[in-house]
């Protein structure tokens, strides 16, 4: 198991993954921007499930583990329509 991982695998539990894989999924995000943010970390997003996920090292995290192939990731920062990110915002960052 990598460094990604092992500081993953800290925070598994089954109620932390309900919350964290669920409406929560970005306050994870997160948590893995900041503890590898000298990796190069980016926050992704899928638009579709309204999940959110940490690039690092050319795949992306959350708090399953390797979530790359599941969903269709987006820079969060590249998101252009205003629209989209208020009401994820509202919804799943400043509820």
């Amino acid at each position: 198991m990598n460094d990604i991982g092992k500081f993953i695998a800290k925070f598994q539990n089954p109620e932390s993954n309900d919350i964290f894989a669920g409406d929560c999924s970005y306050w994870f995000a997160v948590i893995l921007y900041r503890r590898f943010i000298r990796d190069g970390a980016k926050i992704m997003f899928d638009t579709t499930s309204n999940h959110f996920g940490t690039m690092l090292r050319g795949k992306v995290y959350d708090i399953t583990g390797d979530v790359t192939k599941y969903y269709n990731w987006i820079p969060w920062l590249e998101i252009q329509d205003n629209s989209i990110k208020e009401k994820v915002i509202s919804k799943y960052i400043m509820f």
